[in-house]
């Protein structure tokens, strides 16, 4: 592959080698009309400027990006690979999709060849959204990429870190049907996120074996906030034939569930069980404890630092998904339908 220079980009855009350097180095005496659009063609060429030359004795540093911090979820998966990280002597920098890094935003083409040219090893990027020409981009110039819980689906292939999230969906249905539930509710989350579709299509599955029809009516939500968890219970539970169980695609969600039936009146587990996804350091201390299921967050964030190191050393490697194992929590959060208690 021909190597991209900083003079093939000045040529195409016509102007001279030191004005495309201050573009693309975010100088302030080129015009912004000027410095779109040489970033469009460097784009358009897959530019990436030369890596800075570090000591060998420099450790390798990797960057994970976030689309929040605000989240028990979060913080399990950047613990993992702040210890794998440390077991590796690797730097670890983190930042968050609306942050701000060098006058770029991140994910965005100059912030992208910002790491290139740090001497960047990997590119981490957690339940974020990344394009087809961002994957692209990285693998031609040589920064690998690894999405942990991608939030949508991608034609160029990259590799992903999550859990075994159609099974954790089935395995929390099918504990709400062994119970005695028939009339069950799901919160799912949003439409392009990858593990949420999955969860709601492993929902859906066991209800479709057991024999049960889903109320469509019963399927809301749309985010894996708690406000979006409250809104689509208090909409169910408003219903003239409510849900006697509601599975929540995070527990995030479960935690505004359990406040819309609180808000109502309804007892849990008394007359709606309430069963979340995640097993985040919050479930155990929700009142009541949350039934869940654990998906190993710690891991995830662990594997994904490995993985990124391993492209780094091997960029023909571990070029498919990985998957974790899902396992049911049971707590005081779910129990039979009123009526159908021992």
């Amino acid at each position: 592959m021909t190597t991209v220079r900083l003079q093939d980009i000045a040529a195409a855009a016509g102007v001279s080698v030191a004005t495309a350097s201050k573009a693309l180095n975010g100088r302030g005496d080129v015009s912004e009309a000027m410095r779109r659009r040489i970033a469009k063609i460097a784009e358009e060429l897959s530019y990436a400027p030369r890596r800075r030359v570090t000591s060998r004795d420099a450790p390798l540093r990797l960057t994970m990006v976030f689309d929040h911090f605000s989240s028990p979820y979060a913080v399990a998966i950047l613990n993992g690979a702040i210890h794998a990280a440390k077991r590796a002597g690797v730097e670890l920098s983190t930042t968050c999709i609306e942050g701000d890094a060098a006058g770029h935003e991140v994910l965005s083409m100059p912030w992208l060849r910002d790491l290139v040219r740090a001497g960047t090893a990997g590119l981490i990027v957690v339940t974020t959204s990344i394009t087809d020409a961002q994957i692209r981009w990285c693998r031609q110039n040589g920064l690998p990429l690894i999405a942990v819980d991608p939030a949508s689906r991608n034609q160029e292939e990259v590799v992903s870190i999550g859990s075994t999230n159609w099974n954790g969906g089935k395995q929390a249905t099918d504990h709400l049907l062994s119970l005695g539930h028939r009339r069950i509710g799901m919160v799912r989350g949003p439409d392009d996120s990858v593990p949420a579709g999955e969860r709601l299509q492993g929902f859906r599955s066991a209800m479709q074996l057991a024999g049960v029809p889903v109320d469509e009516s019963l399927v809301l939500g749309g985010g894996f906030t708690p406000e979006a968890g409250r809104n689509a219970a208090l909409r169910m539970l408003h219903a003239d034939e409510p849900p006697t169980a509601i599975f929540a695609v995070s527990d995030d969600v479960a935690l505004g569930v359990l406040r819309g039936a609180e808000e109502l009146g309804i007892g849990v587990p008394e007359r709606l069980s309430v069963i979340g996804f995640d097993d985040t350091s919050a479930a155990s201390w929700m009142s009541p404890a949350l039934t869940t299921v654990r998906q190993p967050l710690d891991s995830m964030g662990q594997v994904a630092v490995e993985r990124a190191l391993a492209l780094a050393n091997d960029p023909q490697r571990f070029a498919h998904p990985f998957q974790l194992e899902t396992r049911l929590v049971p707590r005081a959060s779910t129990a039979p339908p009123a009526g159908l208690e021992d």
